[in-house]
């Protein structure tokens, strides 16, 4: 529209231009053309004019005859419009229906805005509603073509292997993540899933070699995936050769990973759950004996041992120099109770929940109370324990 009014303006501007010059010369001048007996004579300005009218008239008889060509040969752009709005309300009635729980009428109109221009977007969201409605093949026939959008390749791929992962299918989801370039496999969502689906498939050693080009990429979420690698392979280890072998595995690791605080918590863990309560504790307090470590505290809970000594004497030293941290009383508070010495318990754990009220702590001293025959009290931390819940 813009141009068709730039191109009327620059025309009046020429027809002003030749009635003007002549005038302002004072001849207009005058042009002669003869045919055998058909003459025609005019001035420059009406000849000029004859002319810019002649362009015009072609023009739209060109554009006239463009119209019917396309209405003879199929074209749709000549309601072109129209139709990417039909397809743009289609796609936001499907938002709309999708959001609203109506899962039929969503994929309707998502499958009538298929082709509209939407980046892709359309098409993940039609594979989401295929999928909820049980159709996984189409879904993923959506996800496909999604992933020939360039902004919309990883997210596709993600959601394919995160709905093939869910149907417990996860080599087929390490197959949808494997058609990613080199530069879209660098993304952490990516990253994180192909690590997801790896530890699925029992295909730990394979974390743990990528595991040091991934650290860059993953930073503090690299720990705990470090820690499920590192569980992963001890289990395997202890489940085929006994605990014993699983100690001698750990001797003969690289320094750099016997000091790695995720494969110790990973070590730890698989001790205790191995019945090795003694060995755990002594990993426990000698790998803190400098400072606690976030990912060994917590392993203080499942000690089940008659004589913890190691272990409260470390905790009470970690008291005495912070007497404001709450969970060092509940470390202390659970490892006493599970070595049934329940006055200390609630002594540490009345100070825990002074500090802050747990669900956990307030529990275990209803529990506490049960065993001391206080059944009063016990309804009284079960009560408070449920209102924290």
């Amino acid at each position: 529209m813009r141009r068709l009014l730039i191109i009327i303006a620059l025309i009046i501007a020429l027809l002003a231009a030749l009635i003007v010059a002549p005038q302002v010369v004072g001849d207009k001048g005058y042009v002669l053309i003869s045919m055998g007996t058909f003459i025609i004579e005019m001035t420059v300005v009406s000849l000029a004019i004859s002319l810019v009218i002649a362009v015009l008239l072609a023009w739209v008889l060109l554009k006239i005859v463009g119209v019917i060509k396309g209405w003879l040969t199929g074209s749709r752009r000549w309601f072109g419009h129209l139709s990417r709005k039909k397809r743009q309300r289609s796609f936001y009635r499907g938002v709309q229906s999708y959001a609203q729980g109506e899962l039929a009428q969503a994929r309707k109109y998502f499958e009538q805005s298929l082709e509209g221009d939407f980046d892709g977007a359309n098409l993940l969201l039609a594979a989401q509603v295929a999928y909820d409605l049980g159709d996984q093949s189409r879904a993923s026939e959506l996800l496909d073509h999604a992933s020939d959008y360039e902004r919309c390749a990883v997210p596709a791929r993600v959601q394919q292997a995160r709905m093939l992962l869910s149907a417990d299918k996860p080599e087929a989801a390490l197959a949808a993540l494997d058609k990613l370039d080199e530069k879209q496999a660098t993304e952490k969502p990516v990253i994180q899933l192909k690590a997801d689906c790896l530890a699925r498939s029992g295909q730990w050693q394979t974390i743990q070699t990528q595991l040091p080009q991934w650290r860059k990429i993953l930073k503090k979420d690299a720990v705990p995936l470090a820690q499920r690698a590192a569980k992963g392979k001890f289990s395997e280890l202890a489940s085929k050769q006994g605990a014993n072998a699983l100690k001698q595995y750990w001797a003969e690791l690289p320094r750099k990973k016997r000091h790695d605080e995720a494969f110790r918590a990973a070590y730890v863990e698989q001790l205790i759950e191995q019945g090795m309560h003694q060995d755990a504790e002594e990993c426990l307090v000698e790998w803190q004996s400098h400072g606690p470590e976030p990912t060994l505290m917590p392993f203080f809970k499942a000690l089940r041992m008659p004589n913890p000594a190691a272990s409260i004497k470390l905790l009470e030293s970690w008291i005495k120099k912070d007497e404001t941290n709450r969970q060092y009383y509940s470390l202390l508070g659970h490892v006493a109770f599970n070595a049934n010495d329940l006055n200390l318990a609630e002594r540490a754990l009345l100070k825990a929940v002074k500090l802050k009220e747990t669900p956990e702590d307030l529990m275990l001293l209803a529990r506490i109370s049960e065993r001391q025959q206080d059944h009063a009290k016990a309804l009284t931390f079960y009560k408070q324990s449920m209102a924290h819940s």
